[in-house]
């Protein structure tokens, strides 16, 4: 099964998946199925596709997503089950290749059930692991004619204040190599240049001698959010380059673990040796601790008659650091990549899908080393220099990465983000450059084509700069108040992937957003909305333009102000957006302002929110709630994540829509058929004048259906009379002559013609048969 491989200078060394199922379904199934009772039976799987199929997640089509269930048997049917393992193995020669097979029990997470002897109840670790885990046979696991154990030795270095504890990776490198242990796998700590862990297997020269296979050393502060499997939560890139909910839901839960308890709490280095069984039993008596330990001095833990691990922690191996200075910058590095990867969705540049891998591989080295499995991740790491960076200034840091890195993601990168990629805008050009001006960016009267495009791609550029006017006071204070409250609370409800990171401070500095009417008015002019949304589609309003506008014309901003403040007899259902804010909403105060007011009052109130909702520049595209429609608050563009405004065509810099573009048409690229006909027969010698043959139409029955299926009476047979003098007439009816009429089409035969023909005394013609049989009933004479 070990083979070299063909893209790589390692070795393969996991066996193909038709012979693991082959030895699944052949030997170890089976095998189960033989001797378990009857009554576990049901329970039982007998082939590897059922296991896939049963461990499933639910409501999902892909097999084998969790772990399949466990199949508890006793000891002696365990043997059993052994015992006719190997007697399939023997009996089929298919099976032979199976023949060597072993079983591995492996304990992981119970080194809290052996620590430090149970806190003095047991005289070591060991008879702590024996005395917690008596469903295992020890003493014959010990035994080394029966199998090999293997136990990890593990030395904690715990402080005593609340510090965290790094390991110095010059030190344990030397460690490491004076122990006769391989390189190993390096892990850097938050990309720290100059602390980490080390993980390495021993060389076999001093592997026999020492009885030890595998060294570990690590810190503990990665047990702050060490999933229960020790198997990391990775963020994945996709979801980081949508900004998805469970991408900032993910880096929320981490910024209050390593804002909340971690900070008051001592983590520190953990040193592990994973060594033959009966090594370990000799080993064990010799370690000892010693307690109550000062971050300053370094911790002291020495075998007996070892002056290597004397000098060793002498030379001061791990750095304390206070616990909250350590997770401050943990929790700081996470803020900055999760704003550095809002600020690029805002961007989106050439190359954001290779910039958030970086962004997303600098996110997960947080708590673990990520192994880089994408190419383009792996040829950007390259180009950065990672290793260089790292060792020269103690961390990584991006330096001149747009310079560095590849400019344009490729359609590789697309599919991995699952990225929608389309054509980008054309930048429009002025209709007229020499004649247009500042006053007029697109001419003063521009297609509605070319103001449609012009709003989608800048509009800053065709709309008037929004400045404040204090004769749009109401001089209402409750007014003023109440257009308050509906731009915090509208801005308020939108979700954390829309926003950046400039809305989020100002949420943070002022939690109200605005504070009076002039600051509730700027949160909806143009430079505002583009400043606090990631991304948006801008849509253009044909509401009070003159010219030639087509489609339905759009409402105006003050006929939009009745879908944000809306009457209280059209109440939205209960799953509607707008539901909160008529129970708990700006809506429930407008609603209960309103019951107060006279008619005359009321319509004043209407006339300044008309004149407030005039000179606003933005609005959300939001829809009115129905009967049957929920409506909406905020909406996407469809098949986009842009979030739809509406702007308002008073700031539009035009003297009003022109017409329509005439398009060129272009030239044919084949000649008219009629003119190629002619110059065919031109060539050929013909009368390109003369007329086409005219083609004989197909006769087409055109009876009734019900002609169509009448009965067709058969043909009576004529016999010869005894009597010379008589004569007999056949009685034939109007069908059956019509029948007939229609026999010569049905290709009748000329001798039943011929037959019929002699019974009428006539020169035979068929014609005058048919009017002197013009009678329904012929009788005899």
């Amino acid at each position: 099964m070990i083979h070299n491989r063909s893209n790589s200078s390692l070795k393969a060394t996991r066996i193909p998946v038709d012979v693991i199922d082959l030895f699944w379904n052949e030997v170890v199934l089976p095998s189960i199925s033989q001797e378990a009772p009857n009554s576990s039976l049901p329970y039982v799987d007998t082939t590897v596709h059922e296991i896939r199929y049963k461990s499933r997640k639910g409501g999902s089509g892909q097999s084998g997503s969790h772990k399949p269930k466990a199949t508890p048997v006793s000891g002696v049917a365990f043997e059993r089950i052994q015992r006719s393992m190997r007697t399939r193995v023997r009996d089929q020669a298919m099976l032979a290749p199976y023949g060597s097979f072993f079983f591995v029990l492996e304990g992981k997470g119970i080194k809290l059930w052996t620590k430090d002897g149970q806190n003095g109840r047991y005289n070591s670790p060991y008879e702590a692991l024996k005395a917690n885990f008596t469903n295992l046979d020890w003493d014959h696991m010990m035994d080394r004619n029966n199998g090999e154990l293997y136990l990890d030795v593990g030395i904690s270095f715990n402080p005593t204040g609340q510090f965290v504890g790094l390991w110095r990776l010059d030190a344990l490198k030397a460690s490491f190599q004076k122990g006769g242990f391989k390189k190993g796998v390096v892990h850097h700590t938050n990309t720290l240049g100059r602390y980490g862990g080390i993980q390495a297997e021993m060389l076999l020269a001093h592997a026999r001698p020492s009885q030890i296979c595998f060294r570990s050393a690590y810190q503990l502060c990665y047990e702050a959010i060490r999933p229960n499997n020790n198997q990391p939560k990775l963020i994945s890139d996709r979801d980081a380059y949508h900004l998805t909910e469970a991408y900032l839901k993910e880096c929320g839960l981490m910024h209050e673990i390593y804002s909340g308890g971690p900070s008051w709490r001592a983590y520190g280095c953990r040193d592990e040796y994973r060594m033959i069984g009966q090594a370990a039993l000799e080993v064990l008596p010799y370690l000892k601790e010693q307690v109550g330990l000062q971050p300053s001095a370094s911790p002291f833990i020495s075998l007996t008659d070892n002056d290597q691990a004397e000098a060793f922690m002498k030379s001061q191996p791990i750095l304390w650091i206070p616990s909250k200075v350590w997770f401050g910058l943990m929790n700081s590095r996470l803020e900055g990549l999760r704003r550095a990867q809002k600020t690029l969705k805002v961007e989106k540049p050439l190359n954001y899908g290779i910039q958030t891998s970086i962004l997303c591989h600098l996110l997960r080295s947080l708590t673990s080393t990520p192994i880089v499995m994408d190419f383009h991740l792996r040829q950007s790491l390259q180009s950065l220099d990672v290793e260089r960076i790292r060792d020269r200034d103690g961390m990584l840091f991006l330096y001149d990465a747009q310079q560095t890195i590849i400019k344009e993601d490729n359609a590789e990168v697309h599919k991995i983000m699952d990225a929608n990629v389309k054509s980008r805008p054309k930048t429009l050009t002025p209709s007229n450059p020499i004649t247009s001006s500042d006053d007029w960016p697109i001419g003063p009267q521009p297609s509605w084509k070319d103001v449609v495009q012009m709003i989608e791609d800048h509009p800053q550029l065709l709309m008037r700069p929004w400045i404040y006017d204090s004769i749009w006071d109401p001089g209402d204070l409750n007014l003023g108040l109440l257009f308050v409250q509906f731009t915090r609370e509208f801005w308020l409800q939108l979700g954390g992937a829309q926003t950046t990171n400039d809305f989020m401070d100002a949420v943070t500095i002022n939690s109200r957003i605005c504070n009076n009417l002039q600051e509730a008015m700027v949160c909806w002019s143009l430079d505002r909305v583009n400043q606090w949304i990631i991304s948006i589609k801008f849509q253009a309003c044909n509401a009070g333009l003159e010219g030639d506008k087509p489609g339905r014309p759009h409402l105006s901003f003050v006929q939009r102000r009745t879908t944000f403040f809306p009457h209280k007899d059209t109440a939205p259902p209960q799953s509607s957006k707008w539901k909160i804010y008529w129970t708990e909403g700006y809506i429930a105060h407008y609603h209960e302002m309103c019951s107060e007011l006279s008619e005359a009052q009321l319509e004043h109130l209407h006339e300044r929110l008309d004149i407030l909702f005039s000179n606003l520049q933005c609005l959300p595209d939001a829809n009115k709630p129905t009967a049957k429609s929920p409506g909406s608050t905020w909406t996407l563009a469809s098949g986009q994540d842009s979030i739809k405004i509406v702007t308002n065509p008073c700031f539009y810099q035009i003297q009003k829509i022109g017409g329509r573009k005439r398009t060129i048409k272009r030239p044919a690229v084949i000649r008219r058929p009629q003119d190629f006909r002619i110059t065919i027969m031109n060539m050929q010698g013909r009368d390109p004048k003369r007329k086409k043959p005219e083609q004989r139409k197909p006769q087409v029955d055109r009876r009734s259906l019900k002609a169509k299926r009448a009965r067709k009476p058969p043909t009576r047979q004529i016999k010869n009379m005894s009597s010379p003098h008589k004569t007999v007439d056949p009685v034939i009816s109007a069908s059956n002559r019509t029948n007939k009429k229609h026999s010569k089409d049905n290709n009748a035969t000329d001798d039943n013609e011929s037959e019929i023909d002699s019974l009428f005394d006539y020169d035979g013609s068929r014609e005058e048969a048919d009017e002197e049989g013009s009678d329904p009933d012929v009788s005899l004479n």
